[in-house]
């Protein structure tokens, strides 16, 4: 590693660190405050508040890293200007774009780690906070995690309704089941006042079943058998769980459970939108990283003596606020299917992008 790159990385990172420790401080006192009249209430004590706020530490920190390193590349890059290093560097024939190199290097190191923070710590520990939020916190019930009330759900040649889902006895309070030929004419339907779920040899058996075959036959569909059972073993191949559709928020769910909770929604005909744009902006999240430092560059390099480091974190604050501001209608749109999914993720990272970009070559122009 040259010397320049290793003293360019050392003053960003150092800064880096002080500026993530800052938000994360600012931002866990203000939460201490704000909850801390509802653990005296319901008499939690402090313990609980406290592993309420670490379990919120990888939330917090995969949403303010990229903000940390705006800060960080303002306030370091600021420093070397207004002791003329900046242009030190440029005499010794080190262009803005050879000294922005590593600096946006580190940003993608730390977009991997973003990336891994959001998809498999924040999921698991989000889940813990909310979990002490509502029990301990505030003296609530836990919220039921799946839809149990009523549910549509189509698989292959065979549609199911399910009405009052019972997860903890594995049974089902009314069924209705319609299965369909291979040209996806109905063939069978079966009405079920009862339906459960015998998960030591994999079975499930219905009550009061009524069962009905049909056939097409010149434009008509005809019944052409009936029975009626008071118990019966039925053939469906899958297990009770394969029906639950988690009710989770996007951002407590992995890549891989998204990706699961859209292919189960859409069977069961629940809207999924708001989980495809989350795995969307899940991948381009980390992308902020490299892009902040590629927005304060410009900036911090012509700050030269003017503001100081006020100045610096004034417009790194702006910066940093403009995006997310950004992000969010975006991503609203998406959620309100104005946008595409894909579209709504994206366009704030080409936006900003393209403006940082802009404004790195006027800065070498000028």
């Amino acid at each position: 590693m040259r010397i320049y790159t290793r003293y360019l990385l050392q003053e960003m990172l150092k800064l880096f660190f002080l500026s993530l420790l800052a938000l994360l401080s600012i931002y866990f006192l203000v939460d201490f405050f704000a909850k801390v009249d509802n653990v005296m209430e319901n008499h939690a004590g402090l313990a609980a508040l406290f592993m309420f706020l670490l379990n919120q530490v990888p939330f917090v920190l995969g949403k303010f890293m990229p903000l940390a390193l705006l800060l960080a590349t303002m306030l370091s890059l600021g420093g070397l200007a207004r002791n003329n290093e900046i242009v030190a560097f440029q005499a010794g024939g080190l262009s803005l774009y050879r000294l922005a190199l590593p600096l946006v290097g580190a940003g993608l190191v730390l977009a991997a780690v973003t990336f891994y923070i959001n998809n498999n710590l924040v999921p698991i520990t989000g889940v813990r906070a909310d979990h002490l939020k509502t029990t301990a916190i505030k003296g609530d019930k836990e919220k039921n995690l799946y839809n149990l009330k009523s549910l549509w759900y189509s698989g292959k040649d065979v549609i199911y309704f399910f009405a009052d889902l019972d997860p903890v006895n594995e049974t089902i309070a009314k069924a209705l089941i319609y299965r369909f030929s291979a040209d996806r004419r109905l063939r069978q339907r079966l009405d079920i006042e009862g339906l459960s779920f015998r998960a030591a040899d994999k079975k499930w058996f219905g009550k009061s079943v009524r069962l009905r075959d049909f056939r097409f036959n010149n434009g008509f569909t005809d019944v052409v058998k009936f029975q009626q059972k008071e118990n019966m073993e039925l053939a469906i191949p899958a297990v009770f769980k394969d029906f639950l559709v988690p009710r989770k928020e996007p951002d407590r769910m992995t890549l891989t459970e998204l990706k699961s909770y859209i292919a189960k929604a859409k069977n069961a005909g629940l809207s999924h939108i708001e989980y495809s744009v989350e795995i969307f902006n899940r991948m381009f999240y980390p992308f902020s990283c490299p892009l902040m430092i590629l927005l304060a560059i410009p900036f911090s390099v012509g700050t030269r003596r003017h503001g100081g480091a006020a100045q610096g974190i004034a417009v790194s604050l702006s910066l940093g606020f403009s995006f997310w501001v950004v992000l969010s209608l975006s991503l609203a749109l998406g959620q309100g299917r104005l946008l595409g999914p894909f579209a709504a993720a994206i366009s704030p990272y080409i936006l900003y992008g393209t403006f940082a970009l802009v404004l790195l070559r006027q800065r070498v122009g000028g």
